[in-house]
């Protein structure tokens, strides 16, 4: 007769205890997700609701007489605008920390260390609080009659956003081998088609990483638009305030422009998601 196998019990208890862990964690996941997730849907739903069905008690969760109203009539009032102009101030301004950008995040990633000195000063402008150099950009702005223009946001967004961008791509950019552009020059290619053949391709993930980021600080930012700007150019964030300011709130309207406004956002980090991921991975990794 064979003795029984006295680890079976204790191997019982380990799988239990990894299902147990298993469950446990992903139950924390969706409970993190329901709960990151539920403002949008109440937006989502408060976008569909008519004014009548806004205040009622107890409050209704789904929208019993459905309206797309909200839509048309937040875009006439100013939501419209808001978009419009949030989306020319954004893109252009993301479009310039990123041709600025490049070669600033090449020179720091091949001429100075990784961890230097001037990294960290580079980033640390990012963390200056945007309301200690509003007051100068207003005085300038002024004397230059930038105030109130696309072009005076534009330029404040990217000083505001190239910081970033210079430190996420030069630690990007220092992942790429340098044998790959010293083959290059071997073979003869010249700087403009090394980069355009070479270092940009690989360097795609981080740029489109570097992009979205500043396009969403871009679209979000409220302070600079609101002390640089008057009514001339009334970004979304500022377009939203005023409904508070000048009417009653319609929450209804609130919400469908708020719907509109996010959307595309959340479309787009969905879709560069795996870009994402391998930049900051690539970031981790190389800390």
């Amino acid at each position: 007769m064979t003795a029984a196998n006295p680890t079976v019990p204790d191997v019982e208890k380990t799988s239990a205890a990894a299902i147990v862990a298993i469950v446990a964690r992903h139950a924390v996941i969706v409970l993190l997700l329901a709960l990151f997730l539920l403002p949008l849907a109440w937006l989502l739903l408060t976008a569909f609701k008519p004014y009548s069905e806004l205040f009622v008690s107890p409050p209704s969760v789904l929208p019993i007489n459905g309206t797309l109203a909200n839509f048309s009539e937040g875009w006439e009032i100013g939501g419209g605008k808001g978009i419009a102009d949030s989306l020319i101030v954004s893109s252009f301004s993301t479009l310039f920390c990123l041709l600025l950008g490049f070669p600033a995040a090449y020179g720091l990633a091949r001429r100075f260390p990784p961890h230097g000195q001037l990294s960290f000063t580079i980033l640390s402008l990012r963390m200056l609080p945007p309301i200690v150099p509003v007051i100068g950009f207003y005085i300038l702005f002024q004397e230059l009659s930038l105030f109130d223009t696309y072009t005076g946001l534009i330029i404040v967004y990217t000083f505001m956003n190239l910081p970033l961008v210079i430190w996420l791509l030069a630690e990007f950019i220092r992942q790429i081998p340098k044998t790959y552009e010293e083959a290059a020059r071997i073979d003869g290619a010249p700087w403009y088609r090394l980069a355009w053949d070479v270092l940009l391709p690989l360097s795609a993930p981080g740029i489109l990483t570097a992009g979205i980021l500043a396009m969403i600080f871009a679209w979000n930012e409220f302070l600079f638009a609101l002390v640089l700007t008057g009514e001339q150019v009334i970004t979304l964030p500022k377009a939203l305030a005023s409904f508070f300011l000048f009417q009653q709130p319609n929450w209804g309207q609130l919400g469908a422009i708020g719907i509109v406004a996010t959307a595309p956002l959340l479309v787009i980090s969905y879709y560069m998601q795996r870009f994402l991921i391998r930049s900051f991975s690539v970031e981790l990794g190389g800390r």
